[in-house]
């Protein structure tokens, strides 16, 4: 085309602003042509039963190889020898490697986290003493929503290296609380009293058996275990269901509900 002879008859530095005008131009359809690879793979992923997680970072990974392709197709339309600019990134990839040790170390740790799959997206869990839902495992983070709506982004090294806690990687999920009875009250009536708040609590499974026991012997009270079953989405909703219907069960049946007292007694 004329426009591009007349643009290659002027020159910046060893450049003609043809060359420069072209490169553009290349590097716009590069780019283009980038992002509808990337919405290809999510449709891909939308028909997919693969974890979220590993959607995530199989996503994040093919984005940085485009990217890696748009660079050399646009040095090569430059007249970058390929030989030099191997030899370039090389020298880079070095120099990088030892500045960027941490950034390696959670690549690869979040390679090990999807190997093992310890959680998935939507999971409750704790890491290292941060719980949360988990959103995303990335590149280099793991993210997770916290109940109040923050986001916790926690690098994949310390996920790898830490103690995780999956709450929800099963369907059912035990409930553990103690309650608290006075020593006037039978153990049977205290039973009794528990079983029928049991009864009042929706979401509570009974297989296995649930189990109220006599935990110890305390300075004004004796406390009970009470162990029961539930599903996992309810655990929380029973749990605290369960703790207001104790009470009210023991109100109901005449059990004393103690709390920690001094009894003084004064001799003549």
């Amino acid at each position: 085309m004329k426009i591009f002879e007349t643009l290659d008859a002027i020159h910046i530095g060893t450049l003609s602003l043809g060359l420069l005008l072209s490169t553009v131009i290349l590097l716009a359809v590069c780019v283009v042509i980038r992002r509808l690879l990337l919405k290809l793979v999510d449709r891909a992923f939308a028909k997919s039963r693969l974890d979220a997680s590993i959607k995530g970072f199989i996503k994040s990974a093919i984005g940085v190889i485009l990217w890696v392709l748009v660079i050399l197709i646009v040095a090569d339309k430059l007249g970058i020898p390929m030989t030099s600019l191997v030899a370039i990134v090389s020298v880079v990839s070095l120099a990088l490697s030892l500045s960027v040790q941490n950034i390696l170390t959670n690549l690869f740790s979040g390679i090990t986290v999807l190997g093992t799959h310890p959680f998935g997206a939507g999971d409750w869990v704790d890491i290292g003493g941060t719980s949360g839902t988990v959103q995303n495992v990335g590149l280099f983070y793991t993210i997770l929503r916290m109940p109040d709506g923050r986001e916790v982004h926690i690098p994949n090294s310390t996920v790898a290296d830490s103690k995780v806690e999956n709450f929800t990687a099963h369907e059912t999920r035990r409930i553990d609380i103690d309650v608290s009875a006075s020593y006037g009250d039978s153990a049977g009536a205290v039973r009794a009293a528990v079983a029928k708040a049991m009864e009042m609590t929706d979401g509570l499974i009974y297989d296995p058996a649930p189990i109220i026991a006599v935990k110890e012997y305390g300075d004004s009270a004796i406390t009970y275990m009470v162990l029961v079953w539930c599903e996992t989405p309810k655990f929380f909703a029973a749990k605290c269901a369960l703790l207001e219907n104790v009470r009210t069960a023991f109100e109901e049946n005449g059990v004393t509900m103690t709390y920690p007292h001094l009894n003084v007694h004064l001799e003549q």
